[in-house]
């Protein structure tokens, strides 16, 4: 919907990542200015899609406070979009899982949304500004899987779930909405990784109704629905992008 971000001035997590990457090419379609917030400086310059970069690592207080004023400096305003898509994952089982790989999962995906969350919305409040959150969750925030053990990804994804609807609650009465998208099996290079065809092949006809992979567009144009005015009256919702897999 080419001019339905126009004038808006967002900023991405993990913007590197292959969700983050969709997510800033739908947002510069729709006419939004885009700073892309990413730990990797090499993968920021990589990226090739013509928008400003700022490195930071979200799990440092500091680093991201100042982040989002380098942020509103190269928008020429603070971010009133701001997207969390800054994430890790792991697979471990619960006994073999160590309080060090539970702690840097959780150190990235909720501590780094809260902190992104809470520096952009106090940006915002400080200059009576509305604006937008959406924050990455993940189906496996919604449901479990024996079979994929990731007893610390899971758990970080419910939890900004919770985060979500919390900031949705607090930040309301400043014209600020926080939601969640959820995505389900995406093709991403993580995915393919970690790729069995045999089983990925069976999975896809037992598991997923619609039969196939999700693509990054497909979760990039939930998140851009979400943060526009089109959602006004949308907040603290969970939305899945999944190809019905929570519907089972």
């Amino acid at each position: 919907m080419p001019g339905r971000m126009a004038g808006r001035r967002a900023l991405i997590t993990g913007g590197a990542g292959a969700i983050g990457l969709a997510c800033a090419r739908r947002l510069l379609a729709e006419g939004a200015e885009v700073v892309l917030l990413d730990r990797s400086a090499d993968a920021l310059a990589a990226a090739g899609i013509g928008v400003s970069p700022v490195a930071c690592d979200v799990r440092d207080p500091g680093a991201v406070a100042a982040a989002v004023t380098r942020a509103a400096g190269l928008l020429n305003g603070p971010p009133d979009v701001l997207v969390n898509a800054a994430g890790v994952y792991r697979i471990a089982p619960l006994l073999d899982l160590t309080p060090e790989e539970w702690d840097d999962v959780q150190a990235v995906n909720l501590r780094g949304t809260f902190l992104a969350g809470r520096a952009v919305a106090a940006a915002l409040i400080a200059g009576g500004r509305p604006g937008s959150i959406v924050n990455i969750s993940s189906t496996a925030g919604l449901v479990a899987d024996a079979a994929e053990p990731s007893a610390h990804y899971n758990a970080s994804k419910a939890g900004v779930l919770a985060l979500t609807r919390q900031m949705a609650v607090e930040w309301a009465p400043h014209g600020i909405r926080a939601n969640a998208v959820c995505p389900g099996v995406i093709d991403t290079p993580m995915l393919r990784m970690m790729d069995d065809p045999v089983a990925g092949a069976a999975y896809l006809r037992t598991g997923v109704p619609q039969g196939r992979l999700g693509s990054t567009e497909e979760v990039a144009a939930a998140i851009a629905f979400l943060a526009s005015d089109d959602a006004s009256y949308l907040t603290g919702a969970a939305v899945p992008v999944d190809g019905g897999v929570t519907a089972i």
